[in-house]
């Protein structure tokens, strides 16, 4: 998750997009000067992806509100947008919707000697903070606390 000034930010954004039946999926934060404000939505209703519509209602608001806030001491460029086909799983609460995807896992530790992981969910296991992903023919167990990333690969299905 998300942490300090980036945490309290996504705080106050993700009450803004939940009005609008929208939830944050990621966030990419400008650096420096002329950077670019990234923020991924997806809707909150499971059944349906968000459309540009919604990110065009919501743009506005996020502006408006970084705007009052003052949030980056320079000059940003907003973005509202889908997280794309190969979703970025931020949230731990997310990770058990996308049981049987594959995954492209980066981590902080090795895991089975590999900080690099291609595989397919199998299970979560949310009491011991860990998931299993089966990986060229064998399981995988890891502790979400290793993990720096995690992303869906779209296999041209859906």
């Amino acid at each position: 998750m998300w942490s300090g000034k980036a945490k309290e930010m996504f705080e106050k954004l993700e009450s803004l997009a939940n009005s609008m039946g929208l939830k944050i999926v990621e966030m990419d934060i400008p650096i420096g000067n002329n950077g670019v404000f990234r923020v991924y939505v997806d809707n909150l209703d499971k059944s349906s992806k968000v459309t540009i519509e919604a990110c065009s209602k919501l743009s506005p608001i996020v502006s408006d509100f970084m705007d009052t806030e003052d949030v980056f001491p320079f000059r940003y460029y907003l973005e509202i947008s889908s997280p794309g086909l190969d979703r970025p799983v931020r949230r731990w609460e997310d990770i058990n919707d996308v049981v049987g995807e594959t995954l492209k896992i980066k981590l902080s530790v090795a895991v089975d000697g590999r900080k690099r992981i291609k595989g397919t969910l199998v299970s979560v296991d949310y009491e011991n903070g860990t998931f299993t992903v089966e990986c060229d023919g064998n399981e995988i167990t890891i502790k979400k606390e290793f993990v720096k990333k995690i992303n869906t690969i779209w296999n041209g299905e859906k």
